[in-house]
């Protein structure tokens, strides 16, 4: 395979010359791809099981998605319809697994994650940084994807990916047989290159897709990831240099900056599904703080709400223990509003976190 690199200052493109790499076992392709699975899909998964024995076989790696489907992925060495698989099982098998799956509720998700992480600390498999561990299903799909995973909206789908080196064309036109019967299956193709240098690449395309509005849950379907984005990138950077703030992120519907004191506790901007475009919620959320600081935090938060404008402070809650409500046409063409909001947040975080420093520092 050629590869043409360009320099901006050269008159004339330098060719890489790239040779196809042999993966020598189904093993091998599934380890390098559980270490890695941002190859796997164009858009981001958490492996949370490899090898987990179902009543119907065993599936290479189970993976979960942004919303909480299971993505069932099914490897082959070589041609997706030949040695271990056949053109009929190379779709049976994962059907099989996502039929199995069907019936799993969050306890039955958590089992398999369970075991999972049981392997990874056993030393069975070499993954690196890539596997999440975590103490729930829960906060490993939040670390990946943030947000507030909901529990009992996990599984919703079930998704199949057939991943070979060679995606036969037989086993494309019956996966897009199975897709036009209302199957969410995908094909990938990946395949492994020596470059120049000692370098190991891995590349991979999908041959046979379809859109994610098909498989999102409708409670999902608001995406204002461009709105969230804004707010994001005017918050960072006028907190960076605050003590105790570790990450601020975003997601299709929110906004996260999270704070190392107490552990868990975040500011969070919140634009509703069902309200985007007239309503955002600045909130402060203690969902994950850990149960002995919890009371602590929540009296600390009240004593201090005086110094913040139009606040409610509920003494009872975890999510929303200090918030408001604000109604206000928001979009991510409105500017001003993104700056009104970015500004509050920054207020917000100005104001309690180096009391929460203060008070939590010497805990953690």
């Amino acid at each position: 395979m050629r590869v043409f690199e360009f320099d901006r200052e050269e008159a004339a493109p330098q060719t890489l010359e790239l040779d196809r790499g042999a993966v020598e076992t189904e093993w091998q392709l599934e380890s390098w791809l559980h270490a890695n699975p941002e190859v796997i899909l164009n858009e981001p998964l958490l492996i949370f099981g490899r090898q987990y024995g179902l009543d119907t076989g065993i599936p290479d790696l189970l993976a979960l998605d942004q919303w909480g489907n299971v993505v069932v992925v099914e490897l082959k060495k070589g041609q997706s319809g030949s040695g271990s698989a056949s053109e009929e099982t190379i779709l049976s098998q994962p059907q099989n697994y996502a039929q199995s799956l069907s019936n799993y509720d969050y306890e039955d998700l958590e089992d398999i994650y369970d075991e999972y992480k049981a392997s990874l600390r056993d030393g069975e498999w070499e993954v690196g940084d890539a596997a999440v561990r975590a103490e729930s299903l829960v906060e490993a799909h939040e670390t990946v994807f943030g947000g507030n995973a909901d529990r009992l909206g996990f599984n919703e789908y079930q998704r199949m990916v057939i991943l070979a080196e060679d995606i036969t064309s037989r086993t494309e036109s019956n996966a897009r047989y199975l897709l036009e019967q209302g199957l969410n299956v995908q094909c990938v193709a990946v395949r492994w290159f020596d470059g120049p240098d000692g370098h190991e690449l891995l590349a991979s395309s999908t041959v046979l897709d379809y859109p994610l509005s098909r498989i999102r849950p409708e409670r999902s379907s608001a995406d204002f990831s461009s709105l969230t984005d804004a707010i994001r990138d005017r918050v960072a950077g006028r907190i960076d240099d605050i003590e105790g703030i570790e990450t601020v992120r975003s997601t299709a519907t929110q906004v996260r900056v999270e704070s190392a004191y107490p552990s868990g506790l975040r500011y969070d901007v919140y634009v509703p599904g069902n309200q985007a475009g007239q309503q955002a919620n600045v909130r402060m959320n203690a969902s994950n703080v850990s149960n002995d600081h919890v009371d602590d935090l929540r009296s600390l938060l009240m004593s201090h709400i005086g110094g913040i404008d139009d606040y409610t402070g509920e003494e009872d809650r975890v999510m929303n223990i200090v918030h408001r409500d604000p109604e206000v046409t928001i979009s991510d063409r409105d500017i001003d509003t993104i700056e009104e909001i970015a500004d509050e947040v920054v207020s917000l975080v100005e104001w309690y976190q180096p009391k929460l420093v203060d008070e939590f520092q010497q805990r953690e």
